[in-house]
């Protein structure tokens, strides 16, 4: 009878740890989705489609710029961008990908290339990134609660002096 006990509890521990892996490996590729349709936003510039990716609250820090909060400041921030840049060849690596229940992180590297809307010369940027997800567990739905990155380029040099 004990052993019985014994095997039943090991198979619903089993179980459990079994369907936690299977969900995780889905969030973890609809966390990929989130991924891949933030690339692909980026790559047409459509500020209304990487806004829709982010929480109501969420934040994007970009580098030298202040945060945009919430899902309008985050639109006029790609508006703007665009108006400033035309990118091409963006591509997102994740090199690291957890999920922690409803939370769940992605830090990777990016690279494209900025070409300046008034001339100027073609901008080939590389840089690194962290983003923090939420899910939502009415709908299932992952949300981008905060996004930052920056470039691994160095700093321009100063303008020389007279």
């Amino acid at each position: 009878m004990r052993v019985a006990v014994i095997v039943g509890i090991l198979a619903l521990v089993v179980a459990g740890v079994s369907a936690e892996q299977k969900g995780a490996a889905g969030d973890e590729a609809a966390i990929a989705k989130v991924r891949a349709a933030y690339q692909a936003a980026v790559q047409v510039q459509d500020a209304a489609a990487i806004a829709k990716l982010y929480a109501p609250d969420g934040v994007e820090m970009p580098p030298n710029a202040r945060a945009a909060k919430g899902r309008a400041a985050i639109e006029a921030y790609h508006k703007s961008m665009a108006q400033q840049f035309m990118v091409h060849g963006m591509t997102i690596a994740s090199t690291d990908a957890h999920v922690m229940g409803d939370r769940a992180y992605d830090v990777g590297t990016y690279k494209q290339s900025l070409m300046p809307q008034k001339g100027g010369p073609v901008v080939d940027d590389q840089g690194k990134y962290i983003v923090l997800l939420m899910k939502d567990v009415a709908s299932g739905n992952w949300w981008i609660t905060h996004t930052i990155y920056n470039t691994d380029l160095p700093m321009p040099a100063p303008p020389k002096k007279n």
